[in-house]
């Protein structure tokens, strides 16, 4: 059986209408079904389900599809990983087919790390019974996590430099893809787990996969408290939300009132364990649009419980902004200085943590309380600055009552006058009209002749194409709608390029394709230009990245920063040596 026949036949298995109700409430609309987007923010319904072809469509974004892509993109997953979870569902087993680059999909290597991982997490969490273990257990025990705590998070110890090692070649793992999986390193001596002598934290994705590791330091020599997987072929930090696949299954037990947003794994099964089972954590302190996307589809509230610290607030406010544009509504649980959610309910109790959540700040009560904590209101230049900061954070709201509240605080607090506020926050309360708005379209930025191959020799079908590769160049604009849209139109039988142009594209792609179908990738059609080019662009894009870790760490003077930069470094070496994974 090859792809595209797998994929009608799961396609057919699927009952749509049952899958999209996970998500979204569906209402019968005559033949068809209706409900607001979940792609996009809408009050009048406008997207549809039609149970007899199989397909939903939104006449609002224009998003529309199968079964499969709508997983894909509702669980911001892979399509491979759409495809598992779904034939998973329907009792389907994948069959041997290879179709990688054909057809958008590497199977067999995810698949292989995928139960690399699961075998490694049965190891580690094995060790933890074992003599030399006592050290994890004391940890355990100190922190008062029962066992069915331990046992729902799969903690885990990893013995020593090799133990890892030696049981996953016992189960025919190479030591080269225990490295693709993140697990290990080489040194001097030879190959090591990263992880030696840490209490383990399974990562674990939204489809139920172990695609990484936490790891707790347990004692004073070793240098880093924590250290995390780094990013492999099926881990992606900004993509991933810790404990999310509790929170899954949480969901399936009824509507959750609010998602608890934290820092750390420790928070997170603290949490848990006092009963607050929908915390989840961000994987660090930077939240991502993705993330977000991934937090809506189990609940509209979010409340931000991050650490009582500097870096803990600063973090919150790069957040907030996040998950408000992301359609969510945010409170921000106000932690007591220097303390996490971990050691509130260990030291007071879950009654006191519960009583933080009740007194949670709206968005923008919390930012104006953050603002103000920068400003001298008792001297003139700060008070002015205040005011012009606290209406910039206002004029973001779109209920007119709750900017005239927060307006009125402000000319309470500074004591400027109410209609001076409101002119600077542009916010009229009669008849006058605001001049009209010009756009200011801009044309888009020339693109790199690599990247315009890349993209034509995908569209083209070309066997040596690696869609990871595209995956990975090309994580969002454009061009990642490019990518995405082809690889639909593959799915649903379309292999003539051309033919793509009168499928049901999205405008932009819609308006854009042609470029990309003209471009005569005739003198550069070869699998070593291919290599070449795709790791030139990782290069500069990694380059990119350790530039702007730089910058972070000049401001903040985090060693997080340089120590994610070195890693970045290590890939760059890798690439420019061997040509990393090629």
């Amino acid at each position: 059986m090859d792809f595209s026949e797998f994929c009608s036949r799961l396609i057919e298995s699927t009952d749509i209408v049952k899958l999209i109700s996970r998500y979204v409430t569906l209402k019968r609309a005559g033949s068809s079904y209706k409900a607001c987007c979940p792609f996009h923010n809408e009050r009048t319904p406008s997207f549809s389900v039609d149970p007899n072809k199989q397909l939903y469509h939104c006449f609002g974004c224009g998003k529309g599809g199968n079964a499969i892509t709508f997983l894909r993109d509702i669980e911001n997953i892979d399509t491979i990983d759409a495809i598992k979870m779904l034939a998973d569902e329907a009792h389907m087993e994948l069959p041997a087919f290879t179709g990688g680059s054909k057809h958008g999909i590497d199977k067999n290597k995810r698949l292989r790390l995928y139960s690399l991982m699961r075998e490694a997490a049965r190891r580690y969490n094995v060790n933890l019974s074992l003599p030399k273990a006592q050290i994890a257990r004391d940890y355990i025990e100190k922190r008062h996590l029962p066992q069915n705590i331990v046992t729902r998070f799969g903690l885990g110890y990893s013995l020593d430099y090799t133990d890892i090692i030696t049981y996953l070649k016992k189960k025919g793992y190479t030591e080269a893809e225990m490295k693709e999986a993140g697990l290990i390193e080489r040194s001097a001596s030879g190959w090591y787990d990263v992880f030696h002598g840490r209490l383990i934290f399974p990562i674990i994705s939204n489809t139920g996969e172990v695609v990484a590791f936490g790891g707790r330091a347990l004692s004073k020599d070793v240098p880093a408290k924590y250290r995390n997987s780094t990013q492999t072929e099926i881990f992606d930090k900004s993509k991933t939300v810790y404990a999310l696949n509790l929170l899954k299954k949480k969901r399936r037990t009824g509507p959750l009132p609010y998602v608890i947003m934290c820092e750390g794994y420790m928070d997170v099964i603290a949490l848990h364990k006092a009963g607050f089972d929908t915390a989840v954590a961000s994987m660090g302190t930077s939240l991502t649009y993705q993330q977000a996307k991934q937090l809506k589809n189990y609940s509209d509230k979010v409340i931000i419980s991050y650490d009582g610290d500097s870096a803990g607030q600063k973090a919150t406010m790069r957040g907030l902004d996040i998950l408000r544009e992301s359609g969510l509504t945010v409170k921000v649980a106000k932690m007591p200085e220097g303390k996490d959610p971990d050691e509130v309910i260990n030291e007071q109790g879950r009654d006191a943590y519960m009583k933080i959540l009740e007194d949670a700040l709206p968005l923008t009560q919390y930012k104006l309380d953050m603002l103000r904590k920068g400003y001298d209101l008792s001297d003139r230049d700060d008070k002015t600055k205040y005011a012009a900061e606290a209406v910039r954070c206002i004029k973001q709201l779109e209920n007119p009552v709750e900017r005239e509240e927060y307006l009125r605080t402000v000319a309470d607090e500074t004591g400027y006058d109410i209609g001076i506020l409101r002119a600077q926050a542009k916010v009229y309360t009669g008849d006058e009209k605001e001049a009209p708005k010009t756009e200011n379209k801009e044309e888009p930025p020339a693109r790199d002749i690599n990247e315009t191959y890349l993209l034509a020799a995908y569209v083209a079908g070309r066997p040596y194409v690696e869609p990871d590769d595209m995956v990975e160049l090309f994580p969002d604009g454009f061009e990642r709608n490019l990518v995405d849209s082809v690889t639909d139109s593959r799915l649903k039988g379309i292999k003539d390029t051309a033919a793509m142009l009168y499928t049901d594209l999205p405008e932009g792609v819609q308006n854009r394709l042609p470029e990309i179908i003209e471009f005569d990738i005739s003198s550069m059609d070869d699998k070593n230009v291919y290599d070449s080019c795709v790791k030139k662009l990782k290069i500069i894009r990694l380059e990119k990245k350790c530039n702007e870790l730089a910058a972070s760490y000049d401001k903040t003077k985090d060693v997080k920063f340089l120590q994610q930069s070195n890693e970045y470094r290590k890939q760059i070496k890798a690439l420019r040596e061997n040509g990393g994974n090629k």
